[in-house]
C-alpha cells in the first residue's frame, strides 16, 4: 500500500472514530440559527474571481460578507488589476463589513502588489537580513505596511518564520526565510511584525511548525517532515509568541509527528498541533489559521468539504479557502452549511465556534 493511500485510510478511520463520518442526533443550540451562521461565517477567509468591483462574482462575495457568511477575503495575483481597481475592490469589501482583507506581501518573489499599483518593491527576506540591520528592516517594512493600509488592506500573510536552507524548493530557493539560525529569524520576523502593527496591519507567522528544512513543496502535495524536522524550527514561533509578536500563526500543510507515540498526521487536520502544541504548551491565545485548503497538499487527501470540516474540527480560527481550483461565488454559503450541519450533529463543538468568533471580533477591534 502506498504511503499516500495509507495516510488517507488512517485519516478516514480517524474521522469515523470521531463521529465525523457517521450520523448523529441533532444537538440543541445555545444561540439562534442566524447567530450561529454568522459565528461560523467569521471563520471563512475566501478568495474570489475578477479584478473589478463591478464584477458579478465579486459582488456576490461581498453580499455573502454582508450576510455574515464570510468574515474575510484573500487576494491572489489574479485579482490584482490597476491601483484604482484595488482601491475600488477594497472599498466594496469594507462597505460589506469585512473583518480582514489579506494578501501575500512578503517581498522578493512573494509580493502580489507591484510598482504598477503604487507599491514599493521589497527585497526577499534573506537579502534584507544579509544587507541591513533589524532596525533597517523595520524601516523597509514600515513603508510596505503604510502602503498596504493606505490601499485598504488589513492583513499581510507574512512573515515567514521558517529556517533557511538553500535546498528547500519553496522557502530556501526563493529566499523567503531570514537565515539559517533561529536568532536571526526571530530578530527580522519581529521587525516585520512591529512595522506592520504601527499601521494597523495584522500579520501571520508561517509555516508552523517549520517548513524550511523540508525537501518538497506543499503547493504540489503534502510535505512529509517526520524525518527532516528539527526542534530548532519551533524556536522562532515559540519565542515570537513569548515576546507578544504573534498576531496569527499559520500552519503549513505538513505531515508531522505530534507526540512521541504518533505515526504522523497532516498539520492542517491536527487537533494535537492546534490545541496541545500551540494553545496549551506554547500558551498562544491569538488566531490560528490554515494555509490555503485548495493547495495540492490538501486536495490529494481530502475533498473541499471534508478538508473544511476537518480543519474546523481541529480548532483553526481562520479557514483559508482561496476558491481558485473551481471558483464558486457561493462557496461561503456552502462552507457555512457544511459546518452548521456538523455542529448540529455534535461533530464540531458549538462552543469552539463561538470562542473563535469572539477571538476574531477582538482581533478586529485591536
Amino acid at each position: 500500500m502506498s504511503m499516500k493511500r495509507d495516510i488517507s485510510r488512517r485519516a478516514t478511520l480517524k474521522m469515523v472514530a470521531a463521529g465525523l463520518a457517521a450520523p448523529a442526533l441533532i444537538r440543541a443550540s445555545v444561540v439562534n440559527a442566524a447567530e450561529l451562521d454568522r459565528a461560523i461565517g467569521s471563520l471563512i477567509m475566501v478568495g474570489f474571481s475578477g479584478k473589478s468591483a463591478g464584477g458579478s462574482f465579486v459582488r456576490t462575495i461581498a453580499g455573502h460578507i454582508t450576510k455574515g457568511r464570510a468574515g474575510s477575503v484573500v487576494y491572489l495575483s489574479t485579482n490584482v488589476g490597476t491601483r484604482k481597481d484595488v482601491l475600488d475592490l477594497n472599498k466594496l469589501f469594507h462597505d460589506a463589513g469585512v473583518t480582514h482583507i489579506a494578501i501575500d506581501h512578503e517581498g522578493g518573489t512573494v509580493q502580489r502588489l507591484k510598482k504598477a499599483q503604487g507599491f514599493t518593491r521589497i527585497g526577499s527576506a534573506l537579502n534584507i537580513a544579509q544587507s541591513t540591520s533589524p532596525g533597517g528592516a523595520e524601516k523597509i517594512y514600515e513603508v510596505a505596511a503604510r502602503e498596504l493600509a493606505e490601499a485598504g488592506f488589513t492583513f499581510n500573510l507574512g512573515p515567514v518564520a521558517d529556517l533557511h536552507r538553500s535546498y528547500n524548493p519553496v522557502i530556501g530557493q526563493n529566499k523567503r526565510a531570514y537565515g539559517e539560525d533561529a536568532a536571526t529569524v526571530i530578530r527580522y520576523a519581529g521587525a516585520f511584525v512591529k512595522a506592520h502593527r504601527r499601521h494597523g496591519i495584522t500579520t501571520a507567522l508561517k509555516h508552523f511548525p517549520g517548513h524550511g528544512l523540508s525537501r518538497a513543496d506543499s503547493h504540489n502535495g503534502f510535505v512529509d517532515i517526520r524525518d527532516s524536522w528539527k526542534p530548532e524550527e519551533l524556536t522562532p514561533f515559540a519565542e515570537l509568541v513569548r515576546q507578544g509578536l504573534a498576531d496569527v500563526v499559520m500552519s503549513g500543510h505538513l505531515y508531522v509527528r505530534v507526540g512521541k507515540d504518533s505515526d504522523g498526521e497532516l498539520t492542517t487536520f491536527s487537533r494535537a498541533l492546534v490545541r496541545d502544541a500551540l494553545r496549551r504548551r506554547m500558551g498562544f491565545n491569538g488566531l490560528i489559521m490554515t494555509d490555503d485548503l485548495n493547495m495540492g497538499a490538501v486536495r490529494k487527501v481530502a475533498a473541499p468539504k471534508e478538508a473544511t470540516l476537518r480543519a474546523a474540527s481541529a480548532g483553526y480560527d481562520i479557514l483559508l479557502l482561496s476558491n481558485s481550483l473551481k471558483p464558486d461565488a457561493d462557496l461561503p454559503a456552502e462552507a457555512v452549511g457544511w459546518i452548521r450541519d456538523a455542529v448540529r450533529h455534535g461533530q464540531i463543538s458549538e462552543k469552539q465556534i463561538l470562542d473563535t468568533a469572539t477571538r476574531l471580533r477582538r482581533s478586529r477591534s485591536a
